[in-house]
């Protein structure tokens, strides 16, 4: 890019010597406004980060489910595995079921983990191009074990370990099943991308001439443009190739201890009568996220508050299935509880959101013909209000709130 916040880059002094009047502190300077060359922010994978990643693993697999009385059934269960790039862990699970009635049972269950990183997570390279204040910058995502991760500070990726619990109630009231299930999860040396650590060939200039908008010092901007040019120092003493031309980087890392707690009800409920039989189901989930470590080293204050808040912590779904002849009818209900987003010191909370599927299928022999519509009344979560979108997106891509608005279908499905 041309500027670095109110200081032009390399790119923008040479621009300036050919006798341009750009000016990267004043926000009606065309370079503010116009978008680089290029309808495709990600130009592809260069054969320079093409390369291949092997891995050899073994494992063994037992499980023993036991009933030992009537009324209680145990089960047990381990898994050795062994990889080539991390050695060899064992990983087990007991769980148990005992019937209180012949309508009312207890279950538990605790189980170890383990997830090795993918080769694609080693190994990956992708470089595009993105707008964190509305203009483009290169920014890449970098093996963690190669060149430019390793000079700003990246470590060969571990396995992540996990210990896992559960506790619940399984049961009938008449024609009523249910299932009442508590769980806590608990994932040491989590797999997580960085914040981006921004570069920059810019040398920052006196602490004084950076401001915030009401033009008081800023110590913050001048702290982060020195983190910048550090940042590329770092990269050119390493020997990396076009570290001048690098905005961002970010890599996977074992970031830190992370931990999901809550419960789910699942409830079915069949009736029958002359005109065909319905199902209905419900299902209610509530999960509440938490840091077991600090991920300050790995997160900025946005990252850290959106972890635990982004994606709402209630979820439930109720659908309604009729089936009479060779038809079937479904509608379902869905609902998000209340999330929120952090950016540039400010919270936008989403209020809840809900919408209608429905569907219409045609059992036909080996054929099904259905027609549906998902999102039947075009319901959208909130809009952006706080930076976190731009230039043309005024949703957030990655909420966990459906933002695709409504469409309808026509699909047909033949078994040979």
């Amino acid at each position: 890019g041309f500027c670095d916040g109110d200081n032009a880059t390399a790119a923008g002094l040479a621009v300036i010597a050919t006798g341009s009047t750009l000016d990267c502190s004043n926000s009606d300077d065309p370079v503010y406004t116009v978008v680089g060359v290029g309808s495709n922010g990600f130009p592809g994978y260069s054969p320079a980060f093409s390369d291949e990643y092997t891995r050899d693993s073994t494992a063994f697999y037992g499980e023993l489910g036991v009933d030992l009385t009537d009324d209680l059934f145990v089960q047990a269960a381990v898994r050795y595995e062994d990889y080539s790039d991390f050695g060899a862990e064992t990983v087990y699970k007991i769980a148990a079921k005992y019937s209180l009635t012949d309508s009312f049972g207890v279950r538990g269950s605790f189980n170890t983990g383990f997830r090795a990183p993918t080769p694609g997570q080693q190994g990956t390279t992708n470089v595009s191009t993105r707008l964190p204040n509305g203009f483009p910058v290169a920014t890449g995502l970098f093996p963690a074990s190669g060149p430019v991760a390793q000079a700003l500070g990246a470590k060969a990726l571990l396995p992540e370990l996990s210990d896992n619990f559960s506790v619940g109630i399984t049961g009938s009231i008449g024609d009523i099943d249910f299932t009442v299930d508590y769980y806590s999860i608990e994932v040491s040396d989590y797999f997580s991308a960085i914040s981006t650590l921004d570069v920059s060939t810019t040398v920052p200039s006196a602490p004084e001439t950076y401001l915030d908008d009401d033009g008081a010092v800023d110590p913050d901007a001048y702290a982060d443009a020195v983190a910048a040019y550090a940042n590329y120092n770092a990269l050119d003493a390493a020997g990396v190739s076009g570290a001048n031309s690098i905005g961002g980087v970010f890599y996977f890392t074992n970031a830190y201890d992370y931990s999901v707690s809550g419960w789910d009800l699942v409830a079915t409920y069949p009736i029958d009568w002359d005109a065909g039989s319905t199902l209905i189901g419900v299902t209610i989930s509530n999960s509440e996220r938490e840091f077991d470590s600090d991920p300050s080293a790995y997160l900025n204050e946005e990252a850290r508050y959106d972890v635990i808040n982004f994606d709402p912590n209630m979820r439930m779904v109720t659908s309604v299935t009729h089936t009479v002849g060779d038809y079937k009818f479904m509608t379902r209900w869905s609902y998000y509880g209340e999330a929120s987003n952090f950016n540039s010191d400010e919270t936008e909370t989403f209020d809840p959101m809900s919408y209608i599927d429905m569907e219409l299928s045609y059992f036909a022999d080996e054929l099904v013909l259905a027609f549906g519509v998902r999102n039947l009344f075009d319901e959208y979560p909130g809009k952006d209000t706080v930076g976190d979108a731009c230039c043309g997106r005024i949703y957030n891509s990655g909420s966990g709130m459906s933002w695709n608005g409504g469409y309808w279908y026509l699909k047909a499905k033949r078994d040979f």
